[in-house]
């Protein structure tokens, strides 16, 4: 079957049937059971759509669903499994009842592309946070997008016991476009992307009412291009563990809410990270930054902001040593700049300083501030002086080990 309303013939016969027995004064006075000789048209009963209406061994399995006028056109009542490739057609509203949800399978597909004045909706009838889990994928096909849709009220989580609970979790491998989505009244995050081995693109998307709007492994961020994130319980795109190493170079924009570190940010592999000016990087507790550990593959670290947006490195607890340093071990890279930027609450679980060098890495620093660091400013290790290392303006605050210090 091709769409939804071939599913329900049974019942279109037996309306035609119930019509045969219907009288009525004539052609151009028909009255509904209101009395109204011209009653309003569009939907007027939403259709609930059985748990296997899109698996791939029913014969019947419903390949597009079709806006049926006002109001809810389907009701989901079960975590339905998307084993086709489902398109979505601009206007529909989808009602997904308590611990419903839907969950795009491998072999599955789906396509919901509505436009500015005529959205796809998902949502509940209980306009609670939570009320539904949600919508995972783990599909790979290109044909995976979402254009000016709305998700709300879900997020209540078990969707996957693999990933953090979201109203939209992206399963590892997946491929998927979003763009002008709106995410609100969420429990927990907006969007999970916490696996590996992803092509996913966010663009233009809001996220408010939820607990973190999204929640994301590194190459993620480079993905993200403007939205409102805030409305939250944390306005923060929440970074969790994982590497940047696929020797590219990475652009980290300025959401208007910080990059929060879960994790220690590691840039291997010959990987470029560049952050715009205003990008806040806050760091979790003991969490830090590590750039070319074990080989010089020429990974680098470009933070150029401006005097009046500068870049700042921050910790989520607002104290001195709150969180770790920025740990470069051998990189070589020209690249590794640091330009009015603002480094605070750094120094704290075993650093040394609030940047750490081993080995002499190549980097720049100028025009930036350190403040309330609990160790050095700027810290060598194994050798007294890093000829690779110049500085120029910069200017410290409450730096409790000195400027620059070596073993």
């Amino acid at each position: 079957m091709k769409t939804v309303n071939m599913k329900f013939r049974t019942l279109f016969v037996l309306l035609l049937l119930g019509s045969m027995f219907t009288s009525c004064s004539s052609d151009d006075d028909v009255v509904d059971d209101s009395g109204d000789p011209n009653p309003p048209q569009g939907n007027d009963q939403a259709i609930i759509l059985d748990c296997d209406s899109f698996q791939a061994n029913n014969a019947d399995a419903i390949l597009l669903l079709e806006d049926r006028g006002d109001g809810v056109d389907y009701i989901i009542d079960c975590v339905t499994k998307i084993e086709v490739d489902l398109k979505i057609e601009p206007g529909v509203v989808i009602q997904f009842t308590d611990g419903a949800g839907m969950n795009v399978k491998d072999s599955g597909s789906i396509n919901a592309v509505g436009t500015q004045s005529n959205p796809i909706a998902f949502s509940s009838a209980a306009q609670t946070k939570g009320a539904w889990k949600g919508i995972i994928s783990s599909s790979e096909k290109i044909k995976n997008r979402f254009d000016y849709v709305t998700i709300e009220y879900a997020g209540a989580g078990s969707l996957t016991s693999n990933s953090e609970p979201a109203s939209l979790i992206i399963g590892a491998n997946t491929y998927f476009r979003l763009n002008n989505v709106s995410i609100k009244n969420g429990l927990n995050n907006g969007i999970a992307v916490t696996a590996y081995n992803y092509n996913v693109e966010i663009n233009n998307c809001a996220i408010t009412g939820c607990d973190i709007p999204i929640y994301a492994e590194p190459n993620i961020a480079t993905h993200i291009s403007g939205g409102d994130f805030t409305g939250n319980t944390t306005d923060a795109i929440r970074i969790g563990s994982g590497h940047l190493e696929d020797g590219n170079s990475h652009t980290w924009k300025n959401l208007g809410v910080p990059y929060r570190m879960a994790a220690d940010l590691s840039i291997v592999g010959g990987t470029k990270l560049t952050l715009e000016p205003g990008v806040v990087m806050e760091f979790e507790d003991t969490k830090g930054i590590v750039m070319d550990k074990l080989f010089d593959d020429g990974s680098a670290l470009t933070a150029v902001g401006t005097a009046t947006n500068p870049i700042v490195f921050t910790g989520v607890t607002k104290a001195a040593g709150a969180w770790k340093s920025i740990f470069c071990y051998r990189s070589t890279s020209v690249q590794n700049k640091m330009e009015n930027v603002i480094i605070e609450y750094a120094g704290g679980a075993g650093a040394d300083g609030a940047i750490e060098f081993w080995t002499s890495p190549v980097l720049n620093v100028s025009n930036s501030t350190f403040k309330d660091v609990a160790a050095c400013a700027v810290y060598n290790h194994g050798n007294e002086d890093n000829p690779n290392f110049s500085e120029s303006n910069n200017t410290t605050d409450n730096v409790s080990g000195g400027y620059i210090c070596h073993d």
